[in-house]
């Protein structure tokens, strides 16, 4: 049985990834521990023991505040893991980015012989230039690839979460053979594929989950619904999440007159969400086009995929590597009139959006959890090597 200890900036509740890859461990017999932020203090959760900051993720764009909480939260998972190792040993610490240098809050673990994991969900280098722009700070950007080299050279094995993301860090000059791939695919668990209404007399639900930056591409979603609403005049738009953009999109909600058929909510447990999509017919995606998006294959996608919603979503080219124009429905990234166009037409054609959600199986076929999670138990097998492989 391995000791494996997980260290993340978010909440354990709400961060999907981190939680499969725990609970599979647990549920195969390893132990684990996770050092993570939560405003509540839950010991517990499916076998996973919680150590918590005590302070939920920070959603502001103001730098300095973030790096202070960067700073304050590494403090306490170096001193806690540090203590937790003295007391019982792990045999591997598993850090998940952002930021990537919470790999050297393992600094004693690694000294008293754990291998080390950096699970690089995210691009730094590549969010900070989309989020502040590069020109004034080049010099910041290019501290930013260099502590992410120096991240991955401290670990022993790293992780990317698909081909281009692992195709970019590799043009950052970190080593190709350190990393395994593994994608960040819906739990099975939780999401499977559900049977739904074709199509519904007293509504159009539209949904996204997650969180709520500039990126996501949200003004482009109500700017579309406004739109479509002539033509879809039951059109509903749920958005569920939180984040930095929040109260710019309820004014421009206001502004656009759509409060009577915009809902808002805050996040959820993961378990909940399969109910929430459940009661919508049309999943949204429409991240905006950037230097840190065009990198990236959301979670979310794949959990509407996983559970047979017909999804929406901006075409990037991370998206079109895994997902052709038979399993998803494109529009161009910032283009509310052609997103617009989509809505309508899957509204008024449920036989085709209940085809995009079929061919879309053809994803989950080929990338699902219990053949991500081989992938996974390899790679921690891989580095305690007394421990023989359980499938």
């Amino acid at each position: 049985m391995a000791r494996v200890c997980m260290v993340v900036f978010n909440g354990y509740v709400s961060d999907s990834r981190v939680r499969r890859e725990a609970e599979a461990l647990v549920e195969r017999g390893d132990s684990v521990d996770c050092i993570c932020l939560s405003p509540k203090n839950i010991p517990h959760l499916a076998g996973v023991r919680l150590f918590s900051f005590g302070r939920a993720k920070y959603y502001g764009t103001n730098r300095i505040l973030l790096v202070i909480r960067y700073v304050q939260f590494f403090l306490y998972a170096f001193t806690k893991l540090s203590i937790e190792h003295l007391r019982n040993p792990y045999d591997i610490v598993q850090a998940h980015t952002m930021p990537d240098f919470l790999i050297f809050t393992a600094i004693v673990p690694k000294l008293f012989g754990a291998k080390l994991v950096l699970d690089m969900h995210d691009l730094m280098p590549e969010l900070y230039v989309a989020k502040y722009g590069s020109s004034r700070s080049k010099w910041l950007v290019a501290f930013i690839k260099w502590m992410e080299r120096r991240s991955v050279a401290f670990a022993d094995r790293a992780i990317a979460v698909h081909k281009p993301h692992l195709d970019v860090i590799v043009e950052h000059g970190n080593p190709r053979a350190k990393f395994s791939l593994l994608l960040n695919v819906a739990d099975n668990r939780i999401f499977s594929r559900r049977s739904r209404p074709k199509h519904r007399d007293k509504e159009f639900r539209l949904l996204y989950h997650g969180t709520l930056p500039k990126r996501a591409g949200l003004d482009v979603a109500l700017r579309a619904v406004a739109r479509a609403r002539n033509e879809v005049p039951n059109i509903r738009f749920e958005i569920l999440g939180r984040g930095e953009c929040a109260n710019v999109l309820r004014t421009l909600v206001k502004d656009l007159n759509l409060t009577d058929c915009v809902e808002w909510s805050a996040g959820v447990p993961v378990e909940k969400l399969p109910a929430i999509i459940d009661r919508a017919d049309i999943g949204v995606v429409p991240y905006s086009a950037n230097a840190f998006t065009r990198y990236v294959l959301p979670t979310k996608l794949m959990e509407y995929v996983a559970t047979g919603l017909p999804t929406i979503v901006s075409r990037l080219p991370s998206v079109e590597a895994y997902f052709d124009p038979e399993m998803v429905a494109y529009f161009e990234p910032g283009n509310d009139a052609e997103l617009a166009a989509q809505i309508v037409r899957l509204y008024r054609n449920p036989e085709l959006a209940e085809r995009y959600a079929s061919n879309a199986e053809r994803f989950t076929e080929t990338y699902n959890w219990p053949r991500q999670k081989q992938v996974y138990f390899q790679l921690v097998d891989s580095l305690v090597p007394s421990q023989r492989f359980r499938g």
